[in-house]
């Protein structure tokens, strides 16, 4: 019951990469550092995918916790539950008021953090709770609630309203936030994963046959089992590292500063 299944990791890990080269992107051109942004949307359009799936397999992971849990008491799930994703809510609260902060200082377009990824994350966890039972019947909940978020995409408040930002309401004429990630569709995408997990993974037990991970899919696997440690990580270091090119390239005068 406490196996971890490699493939699982594996897809995290993909989605993992794929968001690290999202934010890449991102950060490159915020810092005006390509020249032409027209394969950017593109580009991003794909890679931004991984995010869907990255939740998708968080979902299928609150399965197999499920799975793991056998013979033990409900309560003790979902208090477990709770707690990981409160933690995960409230790191998501610091980094939302650290990166809007740099974006004042260092960017200054106003464009704050206001409802990240990772809140997100944290709070749709727990809202999955009351939908366990259901089983793969959550794809029904599931396409209801990215049908909603996807509808609420066109629908503004009024201003000064930000209690609607978790549930992907704007406030009218407001900038967009950065990292913004709404509990509508999200929560939905989430809940799509719990269904393909129970279809895949009944009570948290393989029902097919996988080959050897192999070297690529082990490390893949590695990179997909430390989630948190790497976004954690990987957003700073990037931040960093670009903020410096931007200041060496702009003394040198070199055209990788603003331009």
């Amino acid at each position: 019951m406490g196996e971890r299944y490699w493939e699982v990791d594996a897809i995290r890990g993909i989605a993992l990469i794929g968001m690290i080269v999202f934010h890449l992107i991102s950060l490159m051109v915020i810092f005006h550092m390509s020249l032409t942004l027209d394969w950017y949307y593109d580009v991003c359009q794909y890679i931004h995918l991984g995010t869907s799936v990255f939740v998708i397999v968080s979902g299928v992971a609150l399965v197999l916790r499920h799975g793991r849990m056998a013979g033990k008491p409900k309560r003790a799930y979902y208090i477990a539950i709770v707690k990981r994703g409160l933690e995960i809510f409230f790191i998501g609260v610091a980094i939302a008021v650290v990166g809007s902060l740099a974006i004042h200082f260092v960017i200054g377009d106003g464009n704050y953090m206001l409802f990240n990824f990772l809140q997100m994350m944290g709070l749709s966890m727990i809202l999955c709770i009351p939908f366990l039972g259901l089983g793969k019947w959550n794809f029904i909940p599931a396409a209801v609630l990215i049908w909603i978020g996807l509808s609420f995409k066109t629908i503004y408040a009024s201003a000064g309203f930000l209690w609607y930002l978790p549930f992907g309401i704007l406030p009218e004429g407001m900038f967009y936030p950065r990292d913004y990630f709404p509990l509508l569709p999200w929560v939905g995408v989430m809940l799509l994963g719990v269904a393909i997990g129970s279809v895949l993974y009944p009570h948290g037990i393989r029902r097919f046959r996988m080959p050897d991970a192999g070297v690529f899919g082990r490390f893949l696997a590695l990179v997909g089992k430390y989630p948190l440690e790497i976004y954690l990580l990987h957003i700073p270091i990037l931040f960093a590292i670009l903020y410096l090119i931007m200041i060496v390239s702009s003394a040198l005068g070199m055209p990788w500063g603003y331009l």
